[in-house]
This record gives structure tokens, C-alpha cells and sequence, in this order.
């Protein structure tokens, strides 16, 4: 390698580190949290109902009737595969579905995550007020408070503790204490795997959002 290609390697490897520190560090504890807490959830319902029903709960980003697998909207693909396998891999930044091969036994696509919704931005005046709830009218948040209306609305994909606060710019002990009343009033339901703990709504939240939040 020449000195001139090592400097130009040196320099791209810099500029990343600054694009990084720059774009994405701030923001990284609330993206890990988005994606971990996917595996778990996709992981669980293939668990406890089944490889079937997880393809179906992605929300129509793939269409699974055995023993077919298509992608809408990519009627170019033709791709048989017998004893191989399919990774699925979330992202926070997808539009639709990608597909792409890692060898010739194996097929794997992208979808965006569920959680990434909420990562779509915080007020900078009030870090607990995300963009979602920042409109005029807001029967959710007069009835429940600021506070509890952000955690409820986030919850539409389950979610740590952690995670939580660090979607929606809260602290960790402050949406503790909004899980506690939120549970305690049947809005939230709580379950475990493994070491974690998470939350997601319960009938009657989806209810009440279905209504106040359309």
C-alpha cells in the first residue's frame, strides 16, 4: 500500500469517527434499546406461537403462506431454497423491505424495526414532550398527564424500562414510576424474558389510544 493510499484510509477512518460522534453517539443508547428489545419481542412470539405467526406479526412487510415466502412489491425475485436458511435482520432506517443473499444456502432481508417510530424526534425545549404528543387538542394528555399519555403511546411495541427513557427523553425512575400507575390502572401489562422485563399495552390502553389518539 502506498503512503498516499494509508493517509487516505487514516483520513476516511477519521471522518467517520467524527460522523458518528457527530450524528449517531448522541442517539445510540435509544437505538440499541429500539433494537434489542425487537429481538426479544420477535423472539418470544416465535417461542410461544410459533415461526408462522412471527412472519405474519411483521406486518405485512412479507407474505408467508407455506411454503412460499414473496415480498410485495418485488415480483422480480424467483429464489428456491430447500434445508437453507433465512435471517431476518431489523434496522432503524429501512423504507419497505431488502432483500439480499449471504451465500447460496441462505436468504435474509431488512425491515424497520417497531420501536422506531419513536425515535423520530424529542422537543428540545422539554425532552419529555416527543413530536407525536406536541399537538393542540390532546384529549390522551389532559386526561393522563404529559408524562404518562409519552410512555402509553410509546408502548404501541414493547419495551424495557431503559428503553423507554431513552425513546422518549425521560428518566429511567420517572417512567418507572409512569409504568407503576399505568399498570396499577390496567393500561399496561408486564412480562418477562429472560433477565428483562417489558412492557406493552394492555387491552384497554389499546383501547383508550384507539379512541383519544385515533
Amino acid at each position: 500500500m502506498s503512503t498516499l493510499q494509508a493517509d487516505g484510509h487514516d483520513r476516511f477512518a477519521q471522518l467517520m469517527g467524527e460522523y458518528w460522534d457527530a450524528t449517531l453517539a448522541p442517539f445510540w443508547p435509544a437505538m440499541r434499546g429500539v433494537l434489542e428489545e425487537e429481538v426479544l419481542v420477535r423472539g418470544r412470539t416465535m417461542v410461544t406461537r410459533g415461526v408462522d405467526t412471527m412472519l405474519e406479526d411483521l406486518g405485512g412487510r412479507v407474505c408467508w403462506e407455506r411454503p412460499e415466502l414473496s415480498v410485495p412489491h418485488r415480483a422480480d425475485l424467483d429464489w428456491p431454497m430447500r434445508d437453507g436458511r433465512l435471517i431476518i435482520v431489523s434496522t432503524l432506517f429501512a423504507r419497505g423491505t431488502r432483500v439480499f443473499a449471504t451465500r447460496h444456502d441462505t436468504a435474509a432481508f431488512s425491515y424497520q424495526a417497531q420501536g422506531a417510530a419513536v425515535l423520530g424526534g424529542t422537543n428540545k425545549d422539554n425532552p419529555g414532550e416527543t413530536l407525536g404528543t406536541l399537538r393542540p387538542s390532546d384529549r390522551l394528555t389532559i386526561l393522563l398527564g404529559r408524562g404518562r399519555a409519552t410512555v402509553l403511546r410509546a408502548l404501541r411495541s414493547p419495551a424495557t424500562t431503559t428503553g423507554l427513557a431513552g425513546s422518549v427523553g425521560l428518566a429511567p425512575s420517572t417512567v418507572s414510576q409512569h409504568l407503576s400507575v399505568l399498570s396499577s390502572a390496567g393500561l399496561v401489562r408486564r412480562y418477562r424474558v429472560g433477565p428483562r422485563v417489558l412492557y406493552e399495552l394492555g387491552d384497554s390502553g389499546a383501547e383508550l389510544l384507539s379512541v383519544l389518539d385515533g
